[in-house]
């Protein structure tokens, strides 16, 4: 039977990443034709070729490999220093039974699935959907309305009296749709707690300096479609999208280690980064209030001492 062939991809360049030779050898031939295949083996070959490679624009990847896996591949292509690297969509290849290493890899930045055993159609499909969009940023998980997407923040969005009350309002729209979705949803608190001592001492002008340079870390660090509120003076809420517990740890455990132990740099100044993290994992069929939620992470995160009636956050 004839076949008509997406022009509009033939030169395209993708990068399909499985340790089997069956797999590849199937990722190559059902693509043949509609974009030009390169393939590794592990995820070890597959980000050398990324780093010499500029014109890969997709990657296909399974997750469980040897030498490098697939979670290690999608964490290091979304924390690259180049932009091109970072901004590559990842579509990962996996088998119905593997539904917590697909959570966990919506938390480390894959943007969508395809199921194992795939068919020609599922591939070529994966190919037109993962076609790069012009430069207006697009979430990657699959059915997020678009009231969710991230709104333009202005260039300095401290100084903000309603910002808590904006985070409880995204956080109410978020709790619908993973209510909707039956979706885990994680919410990140990160506080730095140097902040009154460098008020103190040097004025607001110098804390809310660090506490940019706070945020540019967060955002860097997180997906397109998580939120950064700073809810106090001190403290920056996180909306986790899809997330449940397993994500949200090795999100931490990547943050403390850029941050924990480390000084951040001014022109006149240092300053060290102290930051203590608390983590919600909020049960969303008894828990949907976005303002209790975070009374009780406030509460927890500032060592208040006040006993809240509901399950409280996890320090971390």
């Amino acid at each position: 039977m004839l076949q008509a062939i997406d022009q509009s991809n033939r030169h395209r360049r993708v990068l399909f990443v499985d340790d089997s030779r069956l797999m590849r050898y199937a990722g190559s031939k059902f693509l043949h034709g509609h974009c030009e295949v390169v393939l590794a083996e592990d995820g070890r070959e597959a980000w050398r070729i990324l780093t010499h490679d500029d014109q890969i624009d997709l990657v296909f990847t399974d997750l469980m490999m040897p030498i490098m896996d697939g979670h290690e591949l999608i964490r290091r292509i979304r924390q690259s220093a180049e932009q091109r690297i970072r901004q590559l969509p990842i579509l990962v290849v996996t088998g119905d039974d593997e539904s917590s290493a697909r959570e966990l890899a919506i938390s480390e930045g894959a943007s969508d699935f395809i199921a194992k055993p795939f068919s020609p159609d599922d591939l070529r499909h994966a190919l037109v959907a993962g076609n790069r969009p012009a430069p207006v940023k697009q979430p990657r998980i699959q059915g997020l309305p678009a009231q969710l997407t991230p709104a333009s923040q202005p260039a300095n969005p401290f100084h903000q009296p309603d910002e808590p009350a904006s985070y409880c309002r995204r956080l109410q729209q978020t709790i619908s749709f993973h209510q909707r979705q039956q979706l885990d949803l994680s919410l990140l608190h990160v506080q730095f707690q140097g902040y009154w001592q460098v008020n103190n001492r040097f004025g607001r002008h110098w804390s809310d300096a660090v506490m940019r340079n706070l945020d540019r870390i967060l955002v860097d660090e997180l997906r397109d479609e998580d939120s950064v509120h700073r809810t106090a003076d001190d403290l920056f809420s996180v909306i986790l999208m899809a997330t449940g517990r397993a994500g949200a740890r090795i999100l931490v455990k990547r943050l403390r280690q850029r941050l924990v132990g480390n000084r951040m740099r001014f022109s006149s100044m240092e300053v060290p980064i102290d930051v203590r993290f608390a983590v919600q994992f909020p049960d969303l069929s008894v828990e949907d209030d976005p303002e209790i939620l975070l009374d009780d992470a406030l509460r927890l995160i500032h060592w208040r001492t006040s006993t809240p009636a509901r399950p409280r956050p996890e320090r971390i």
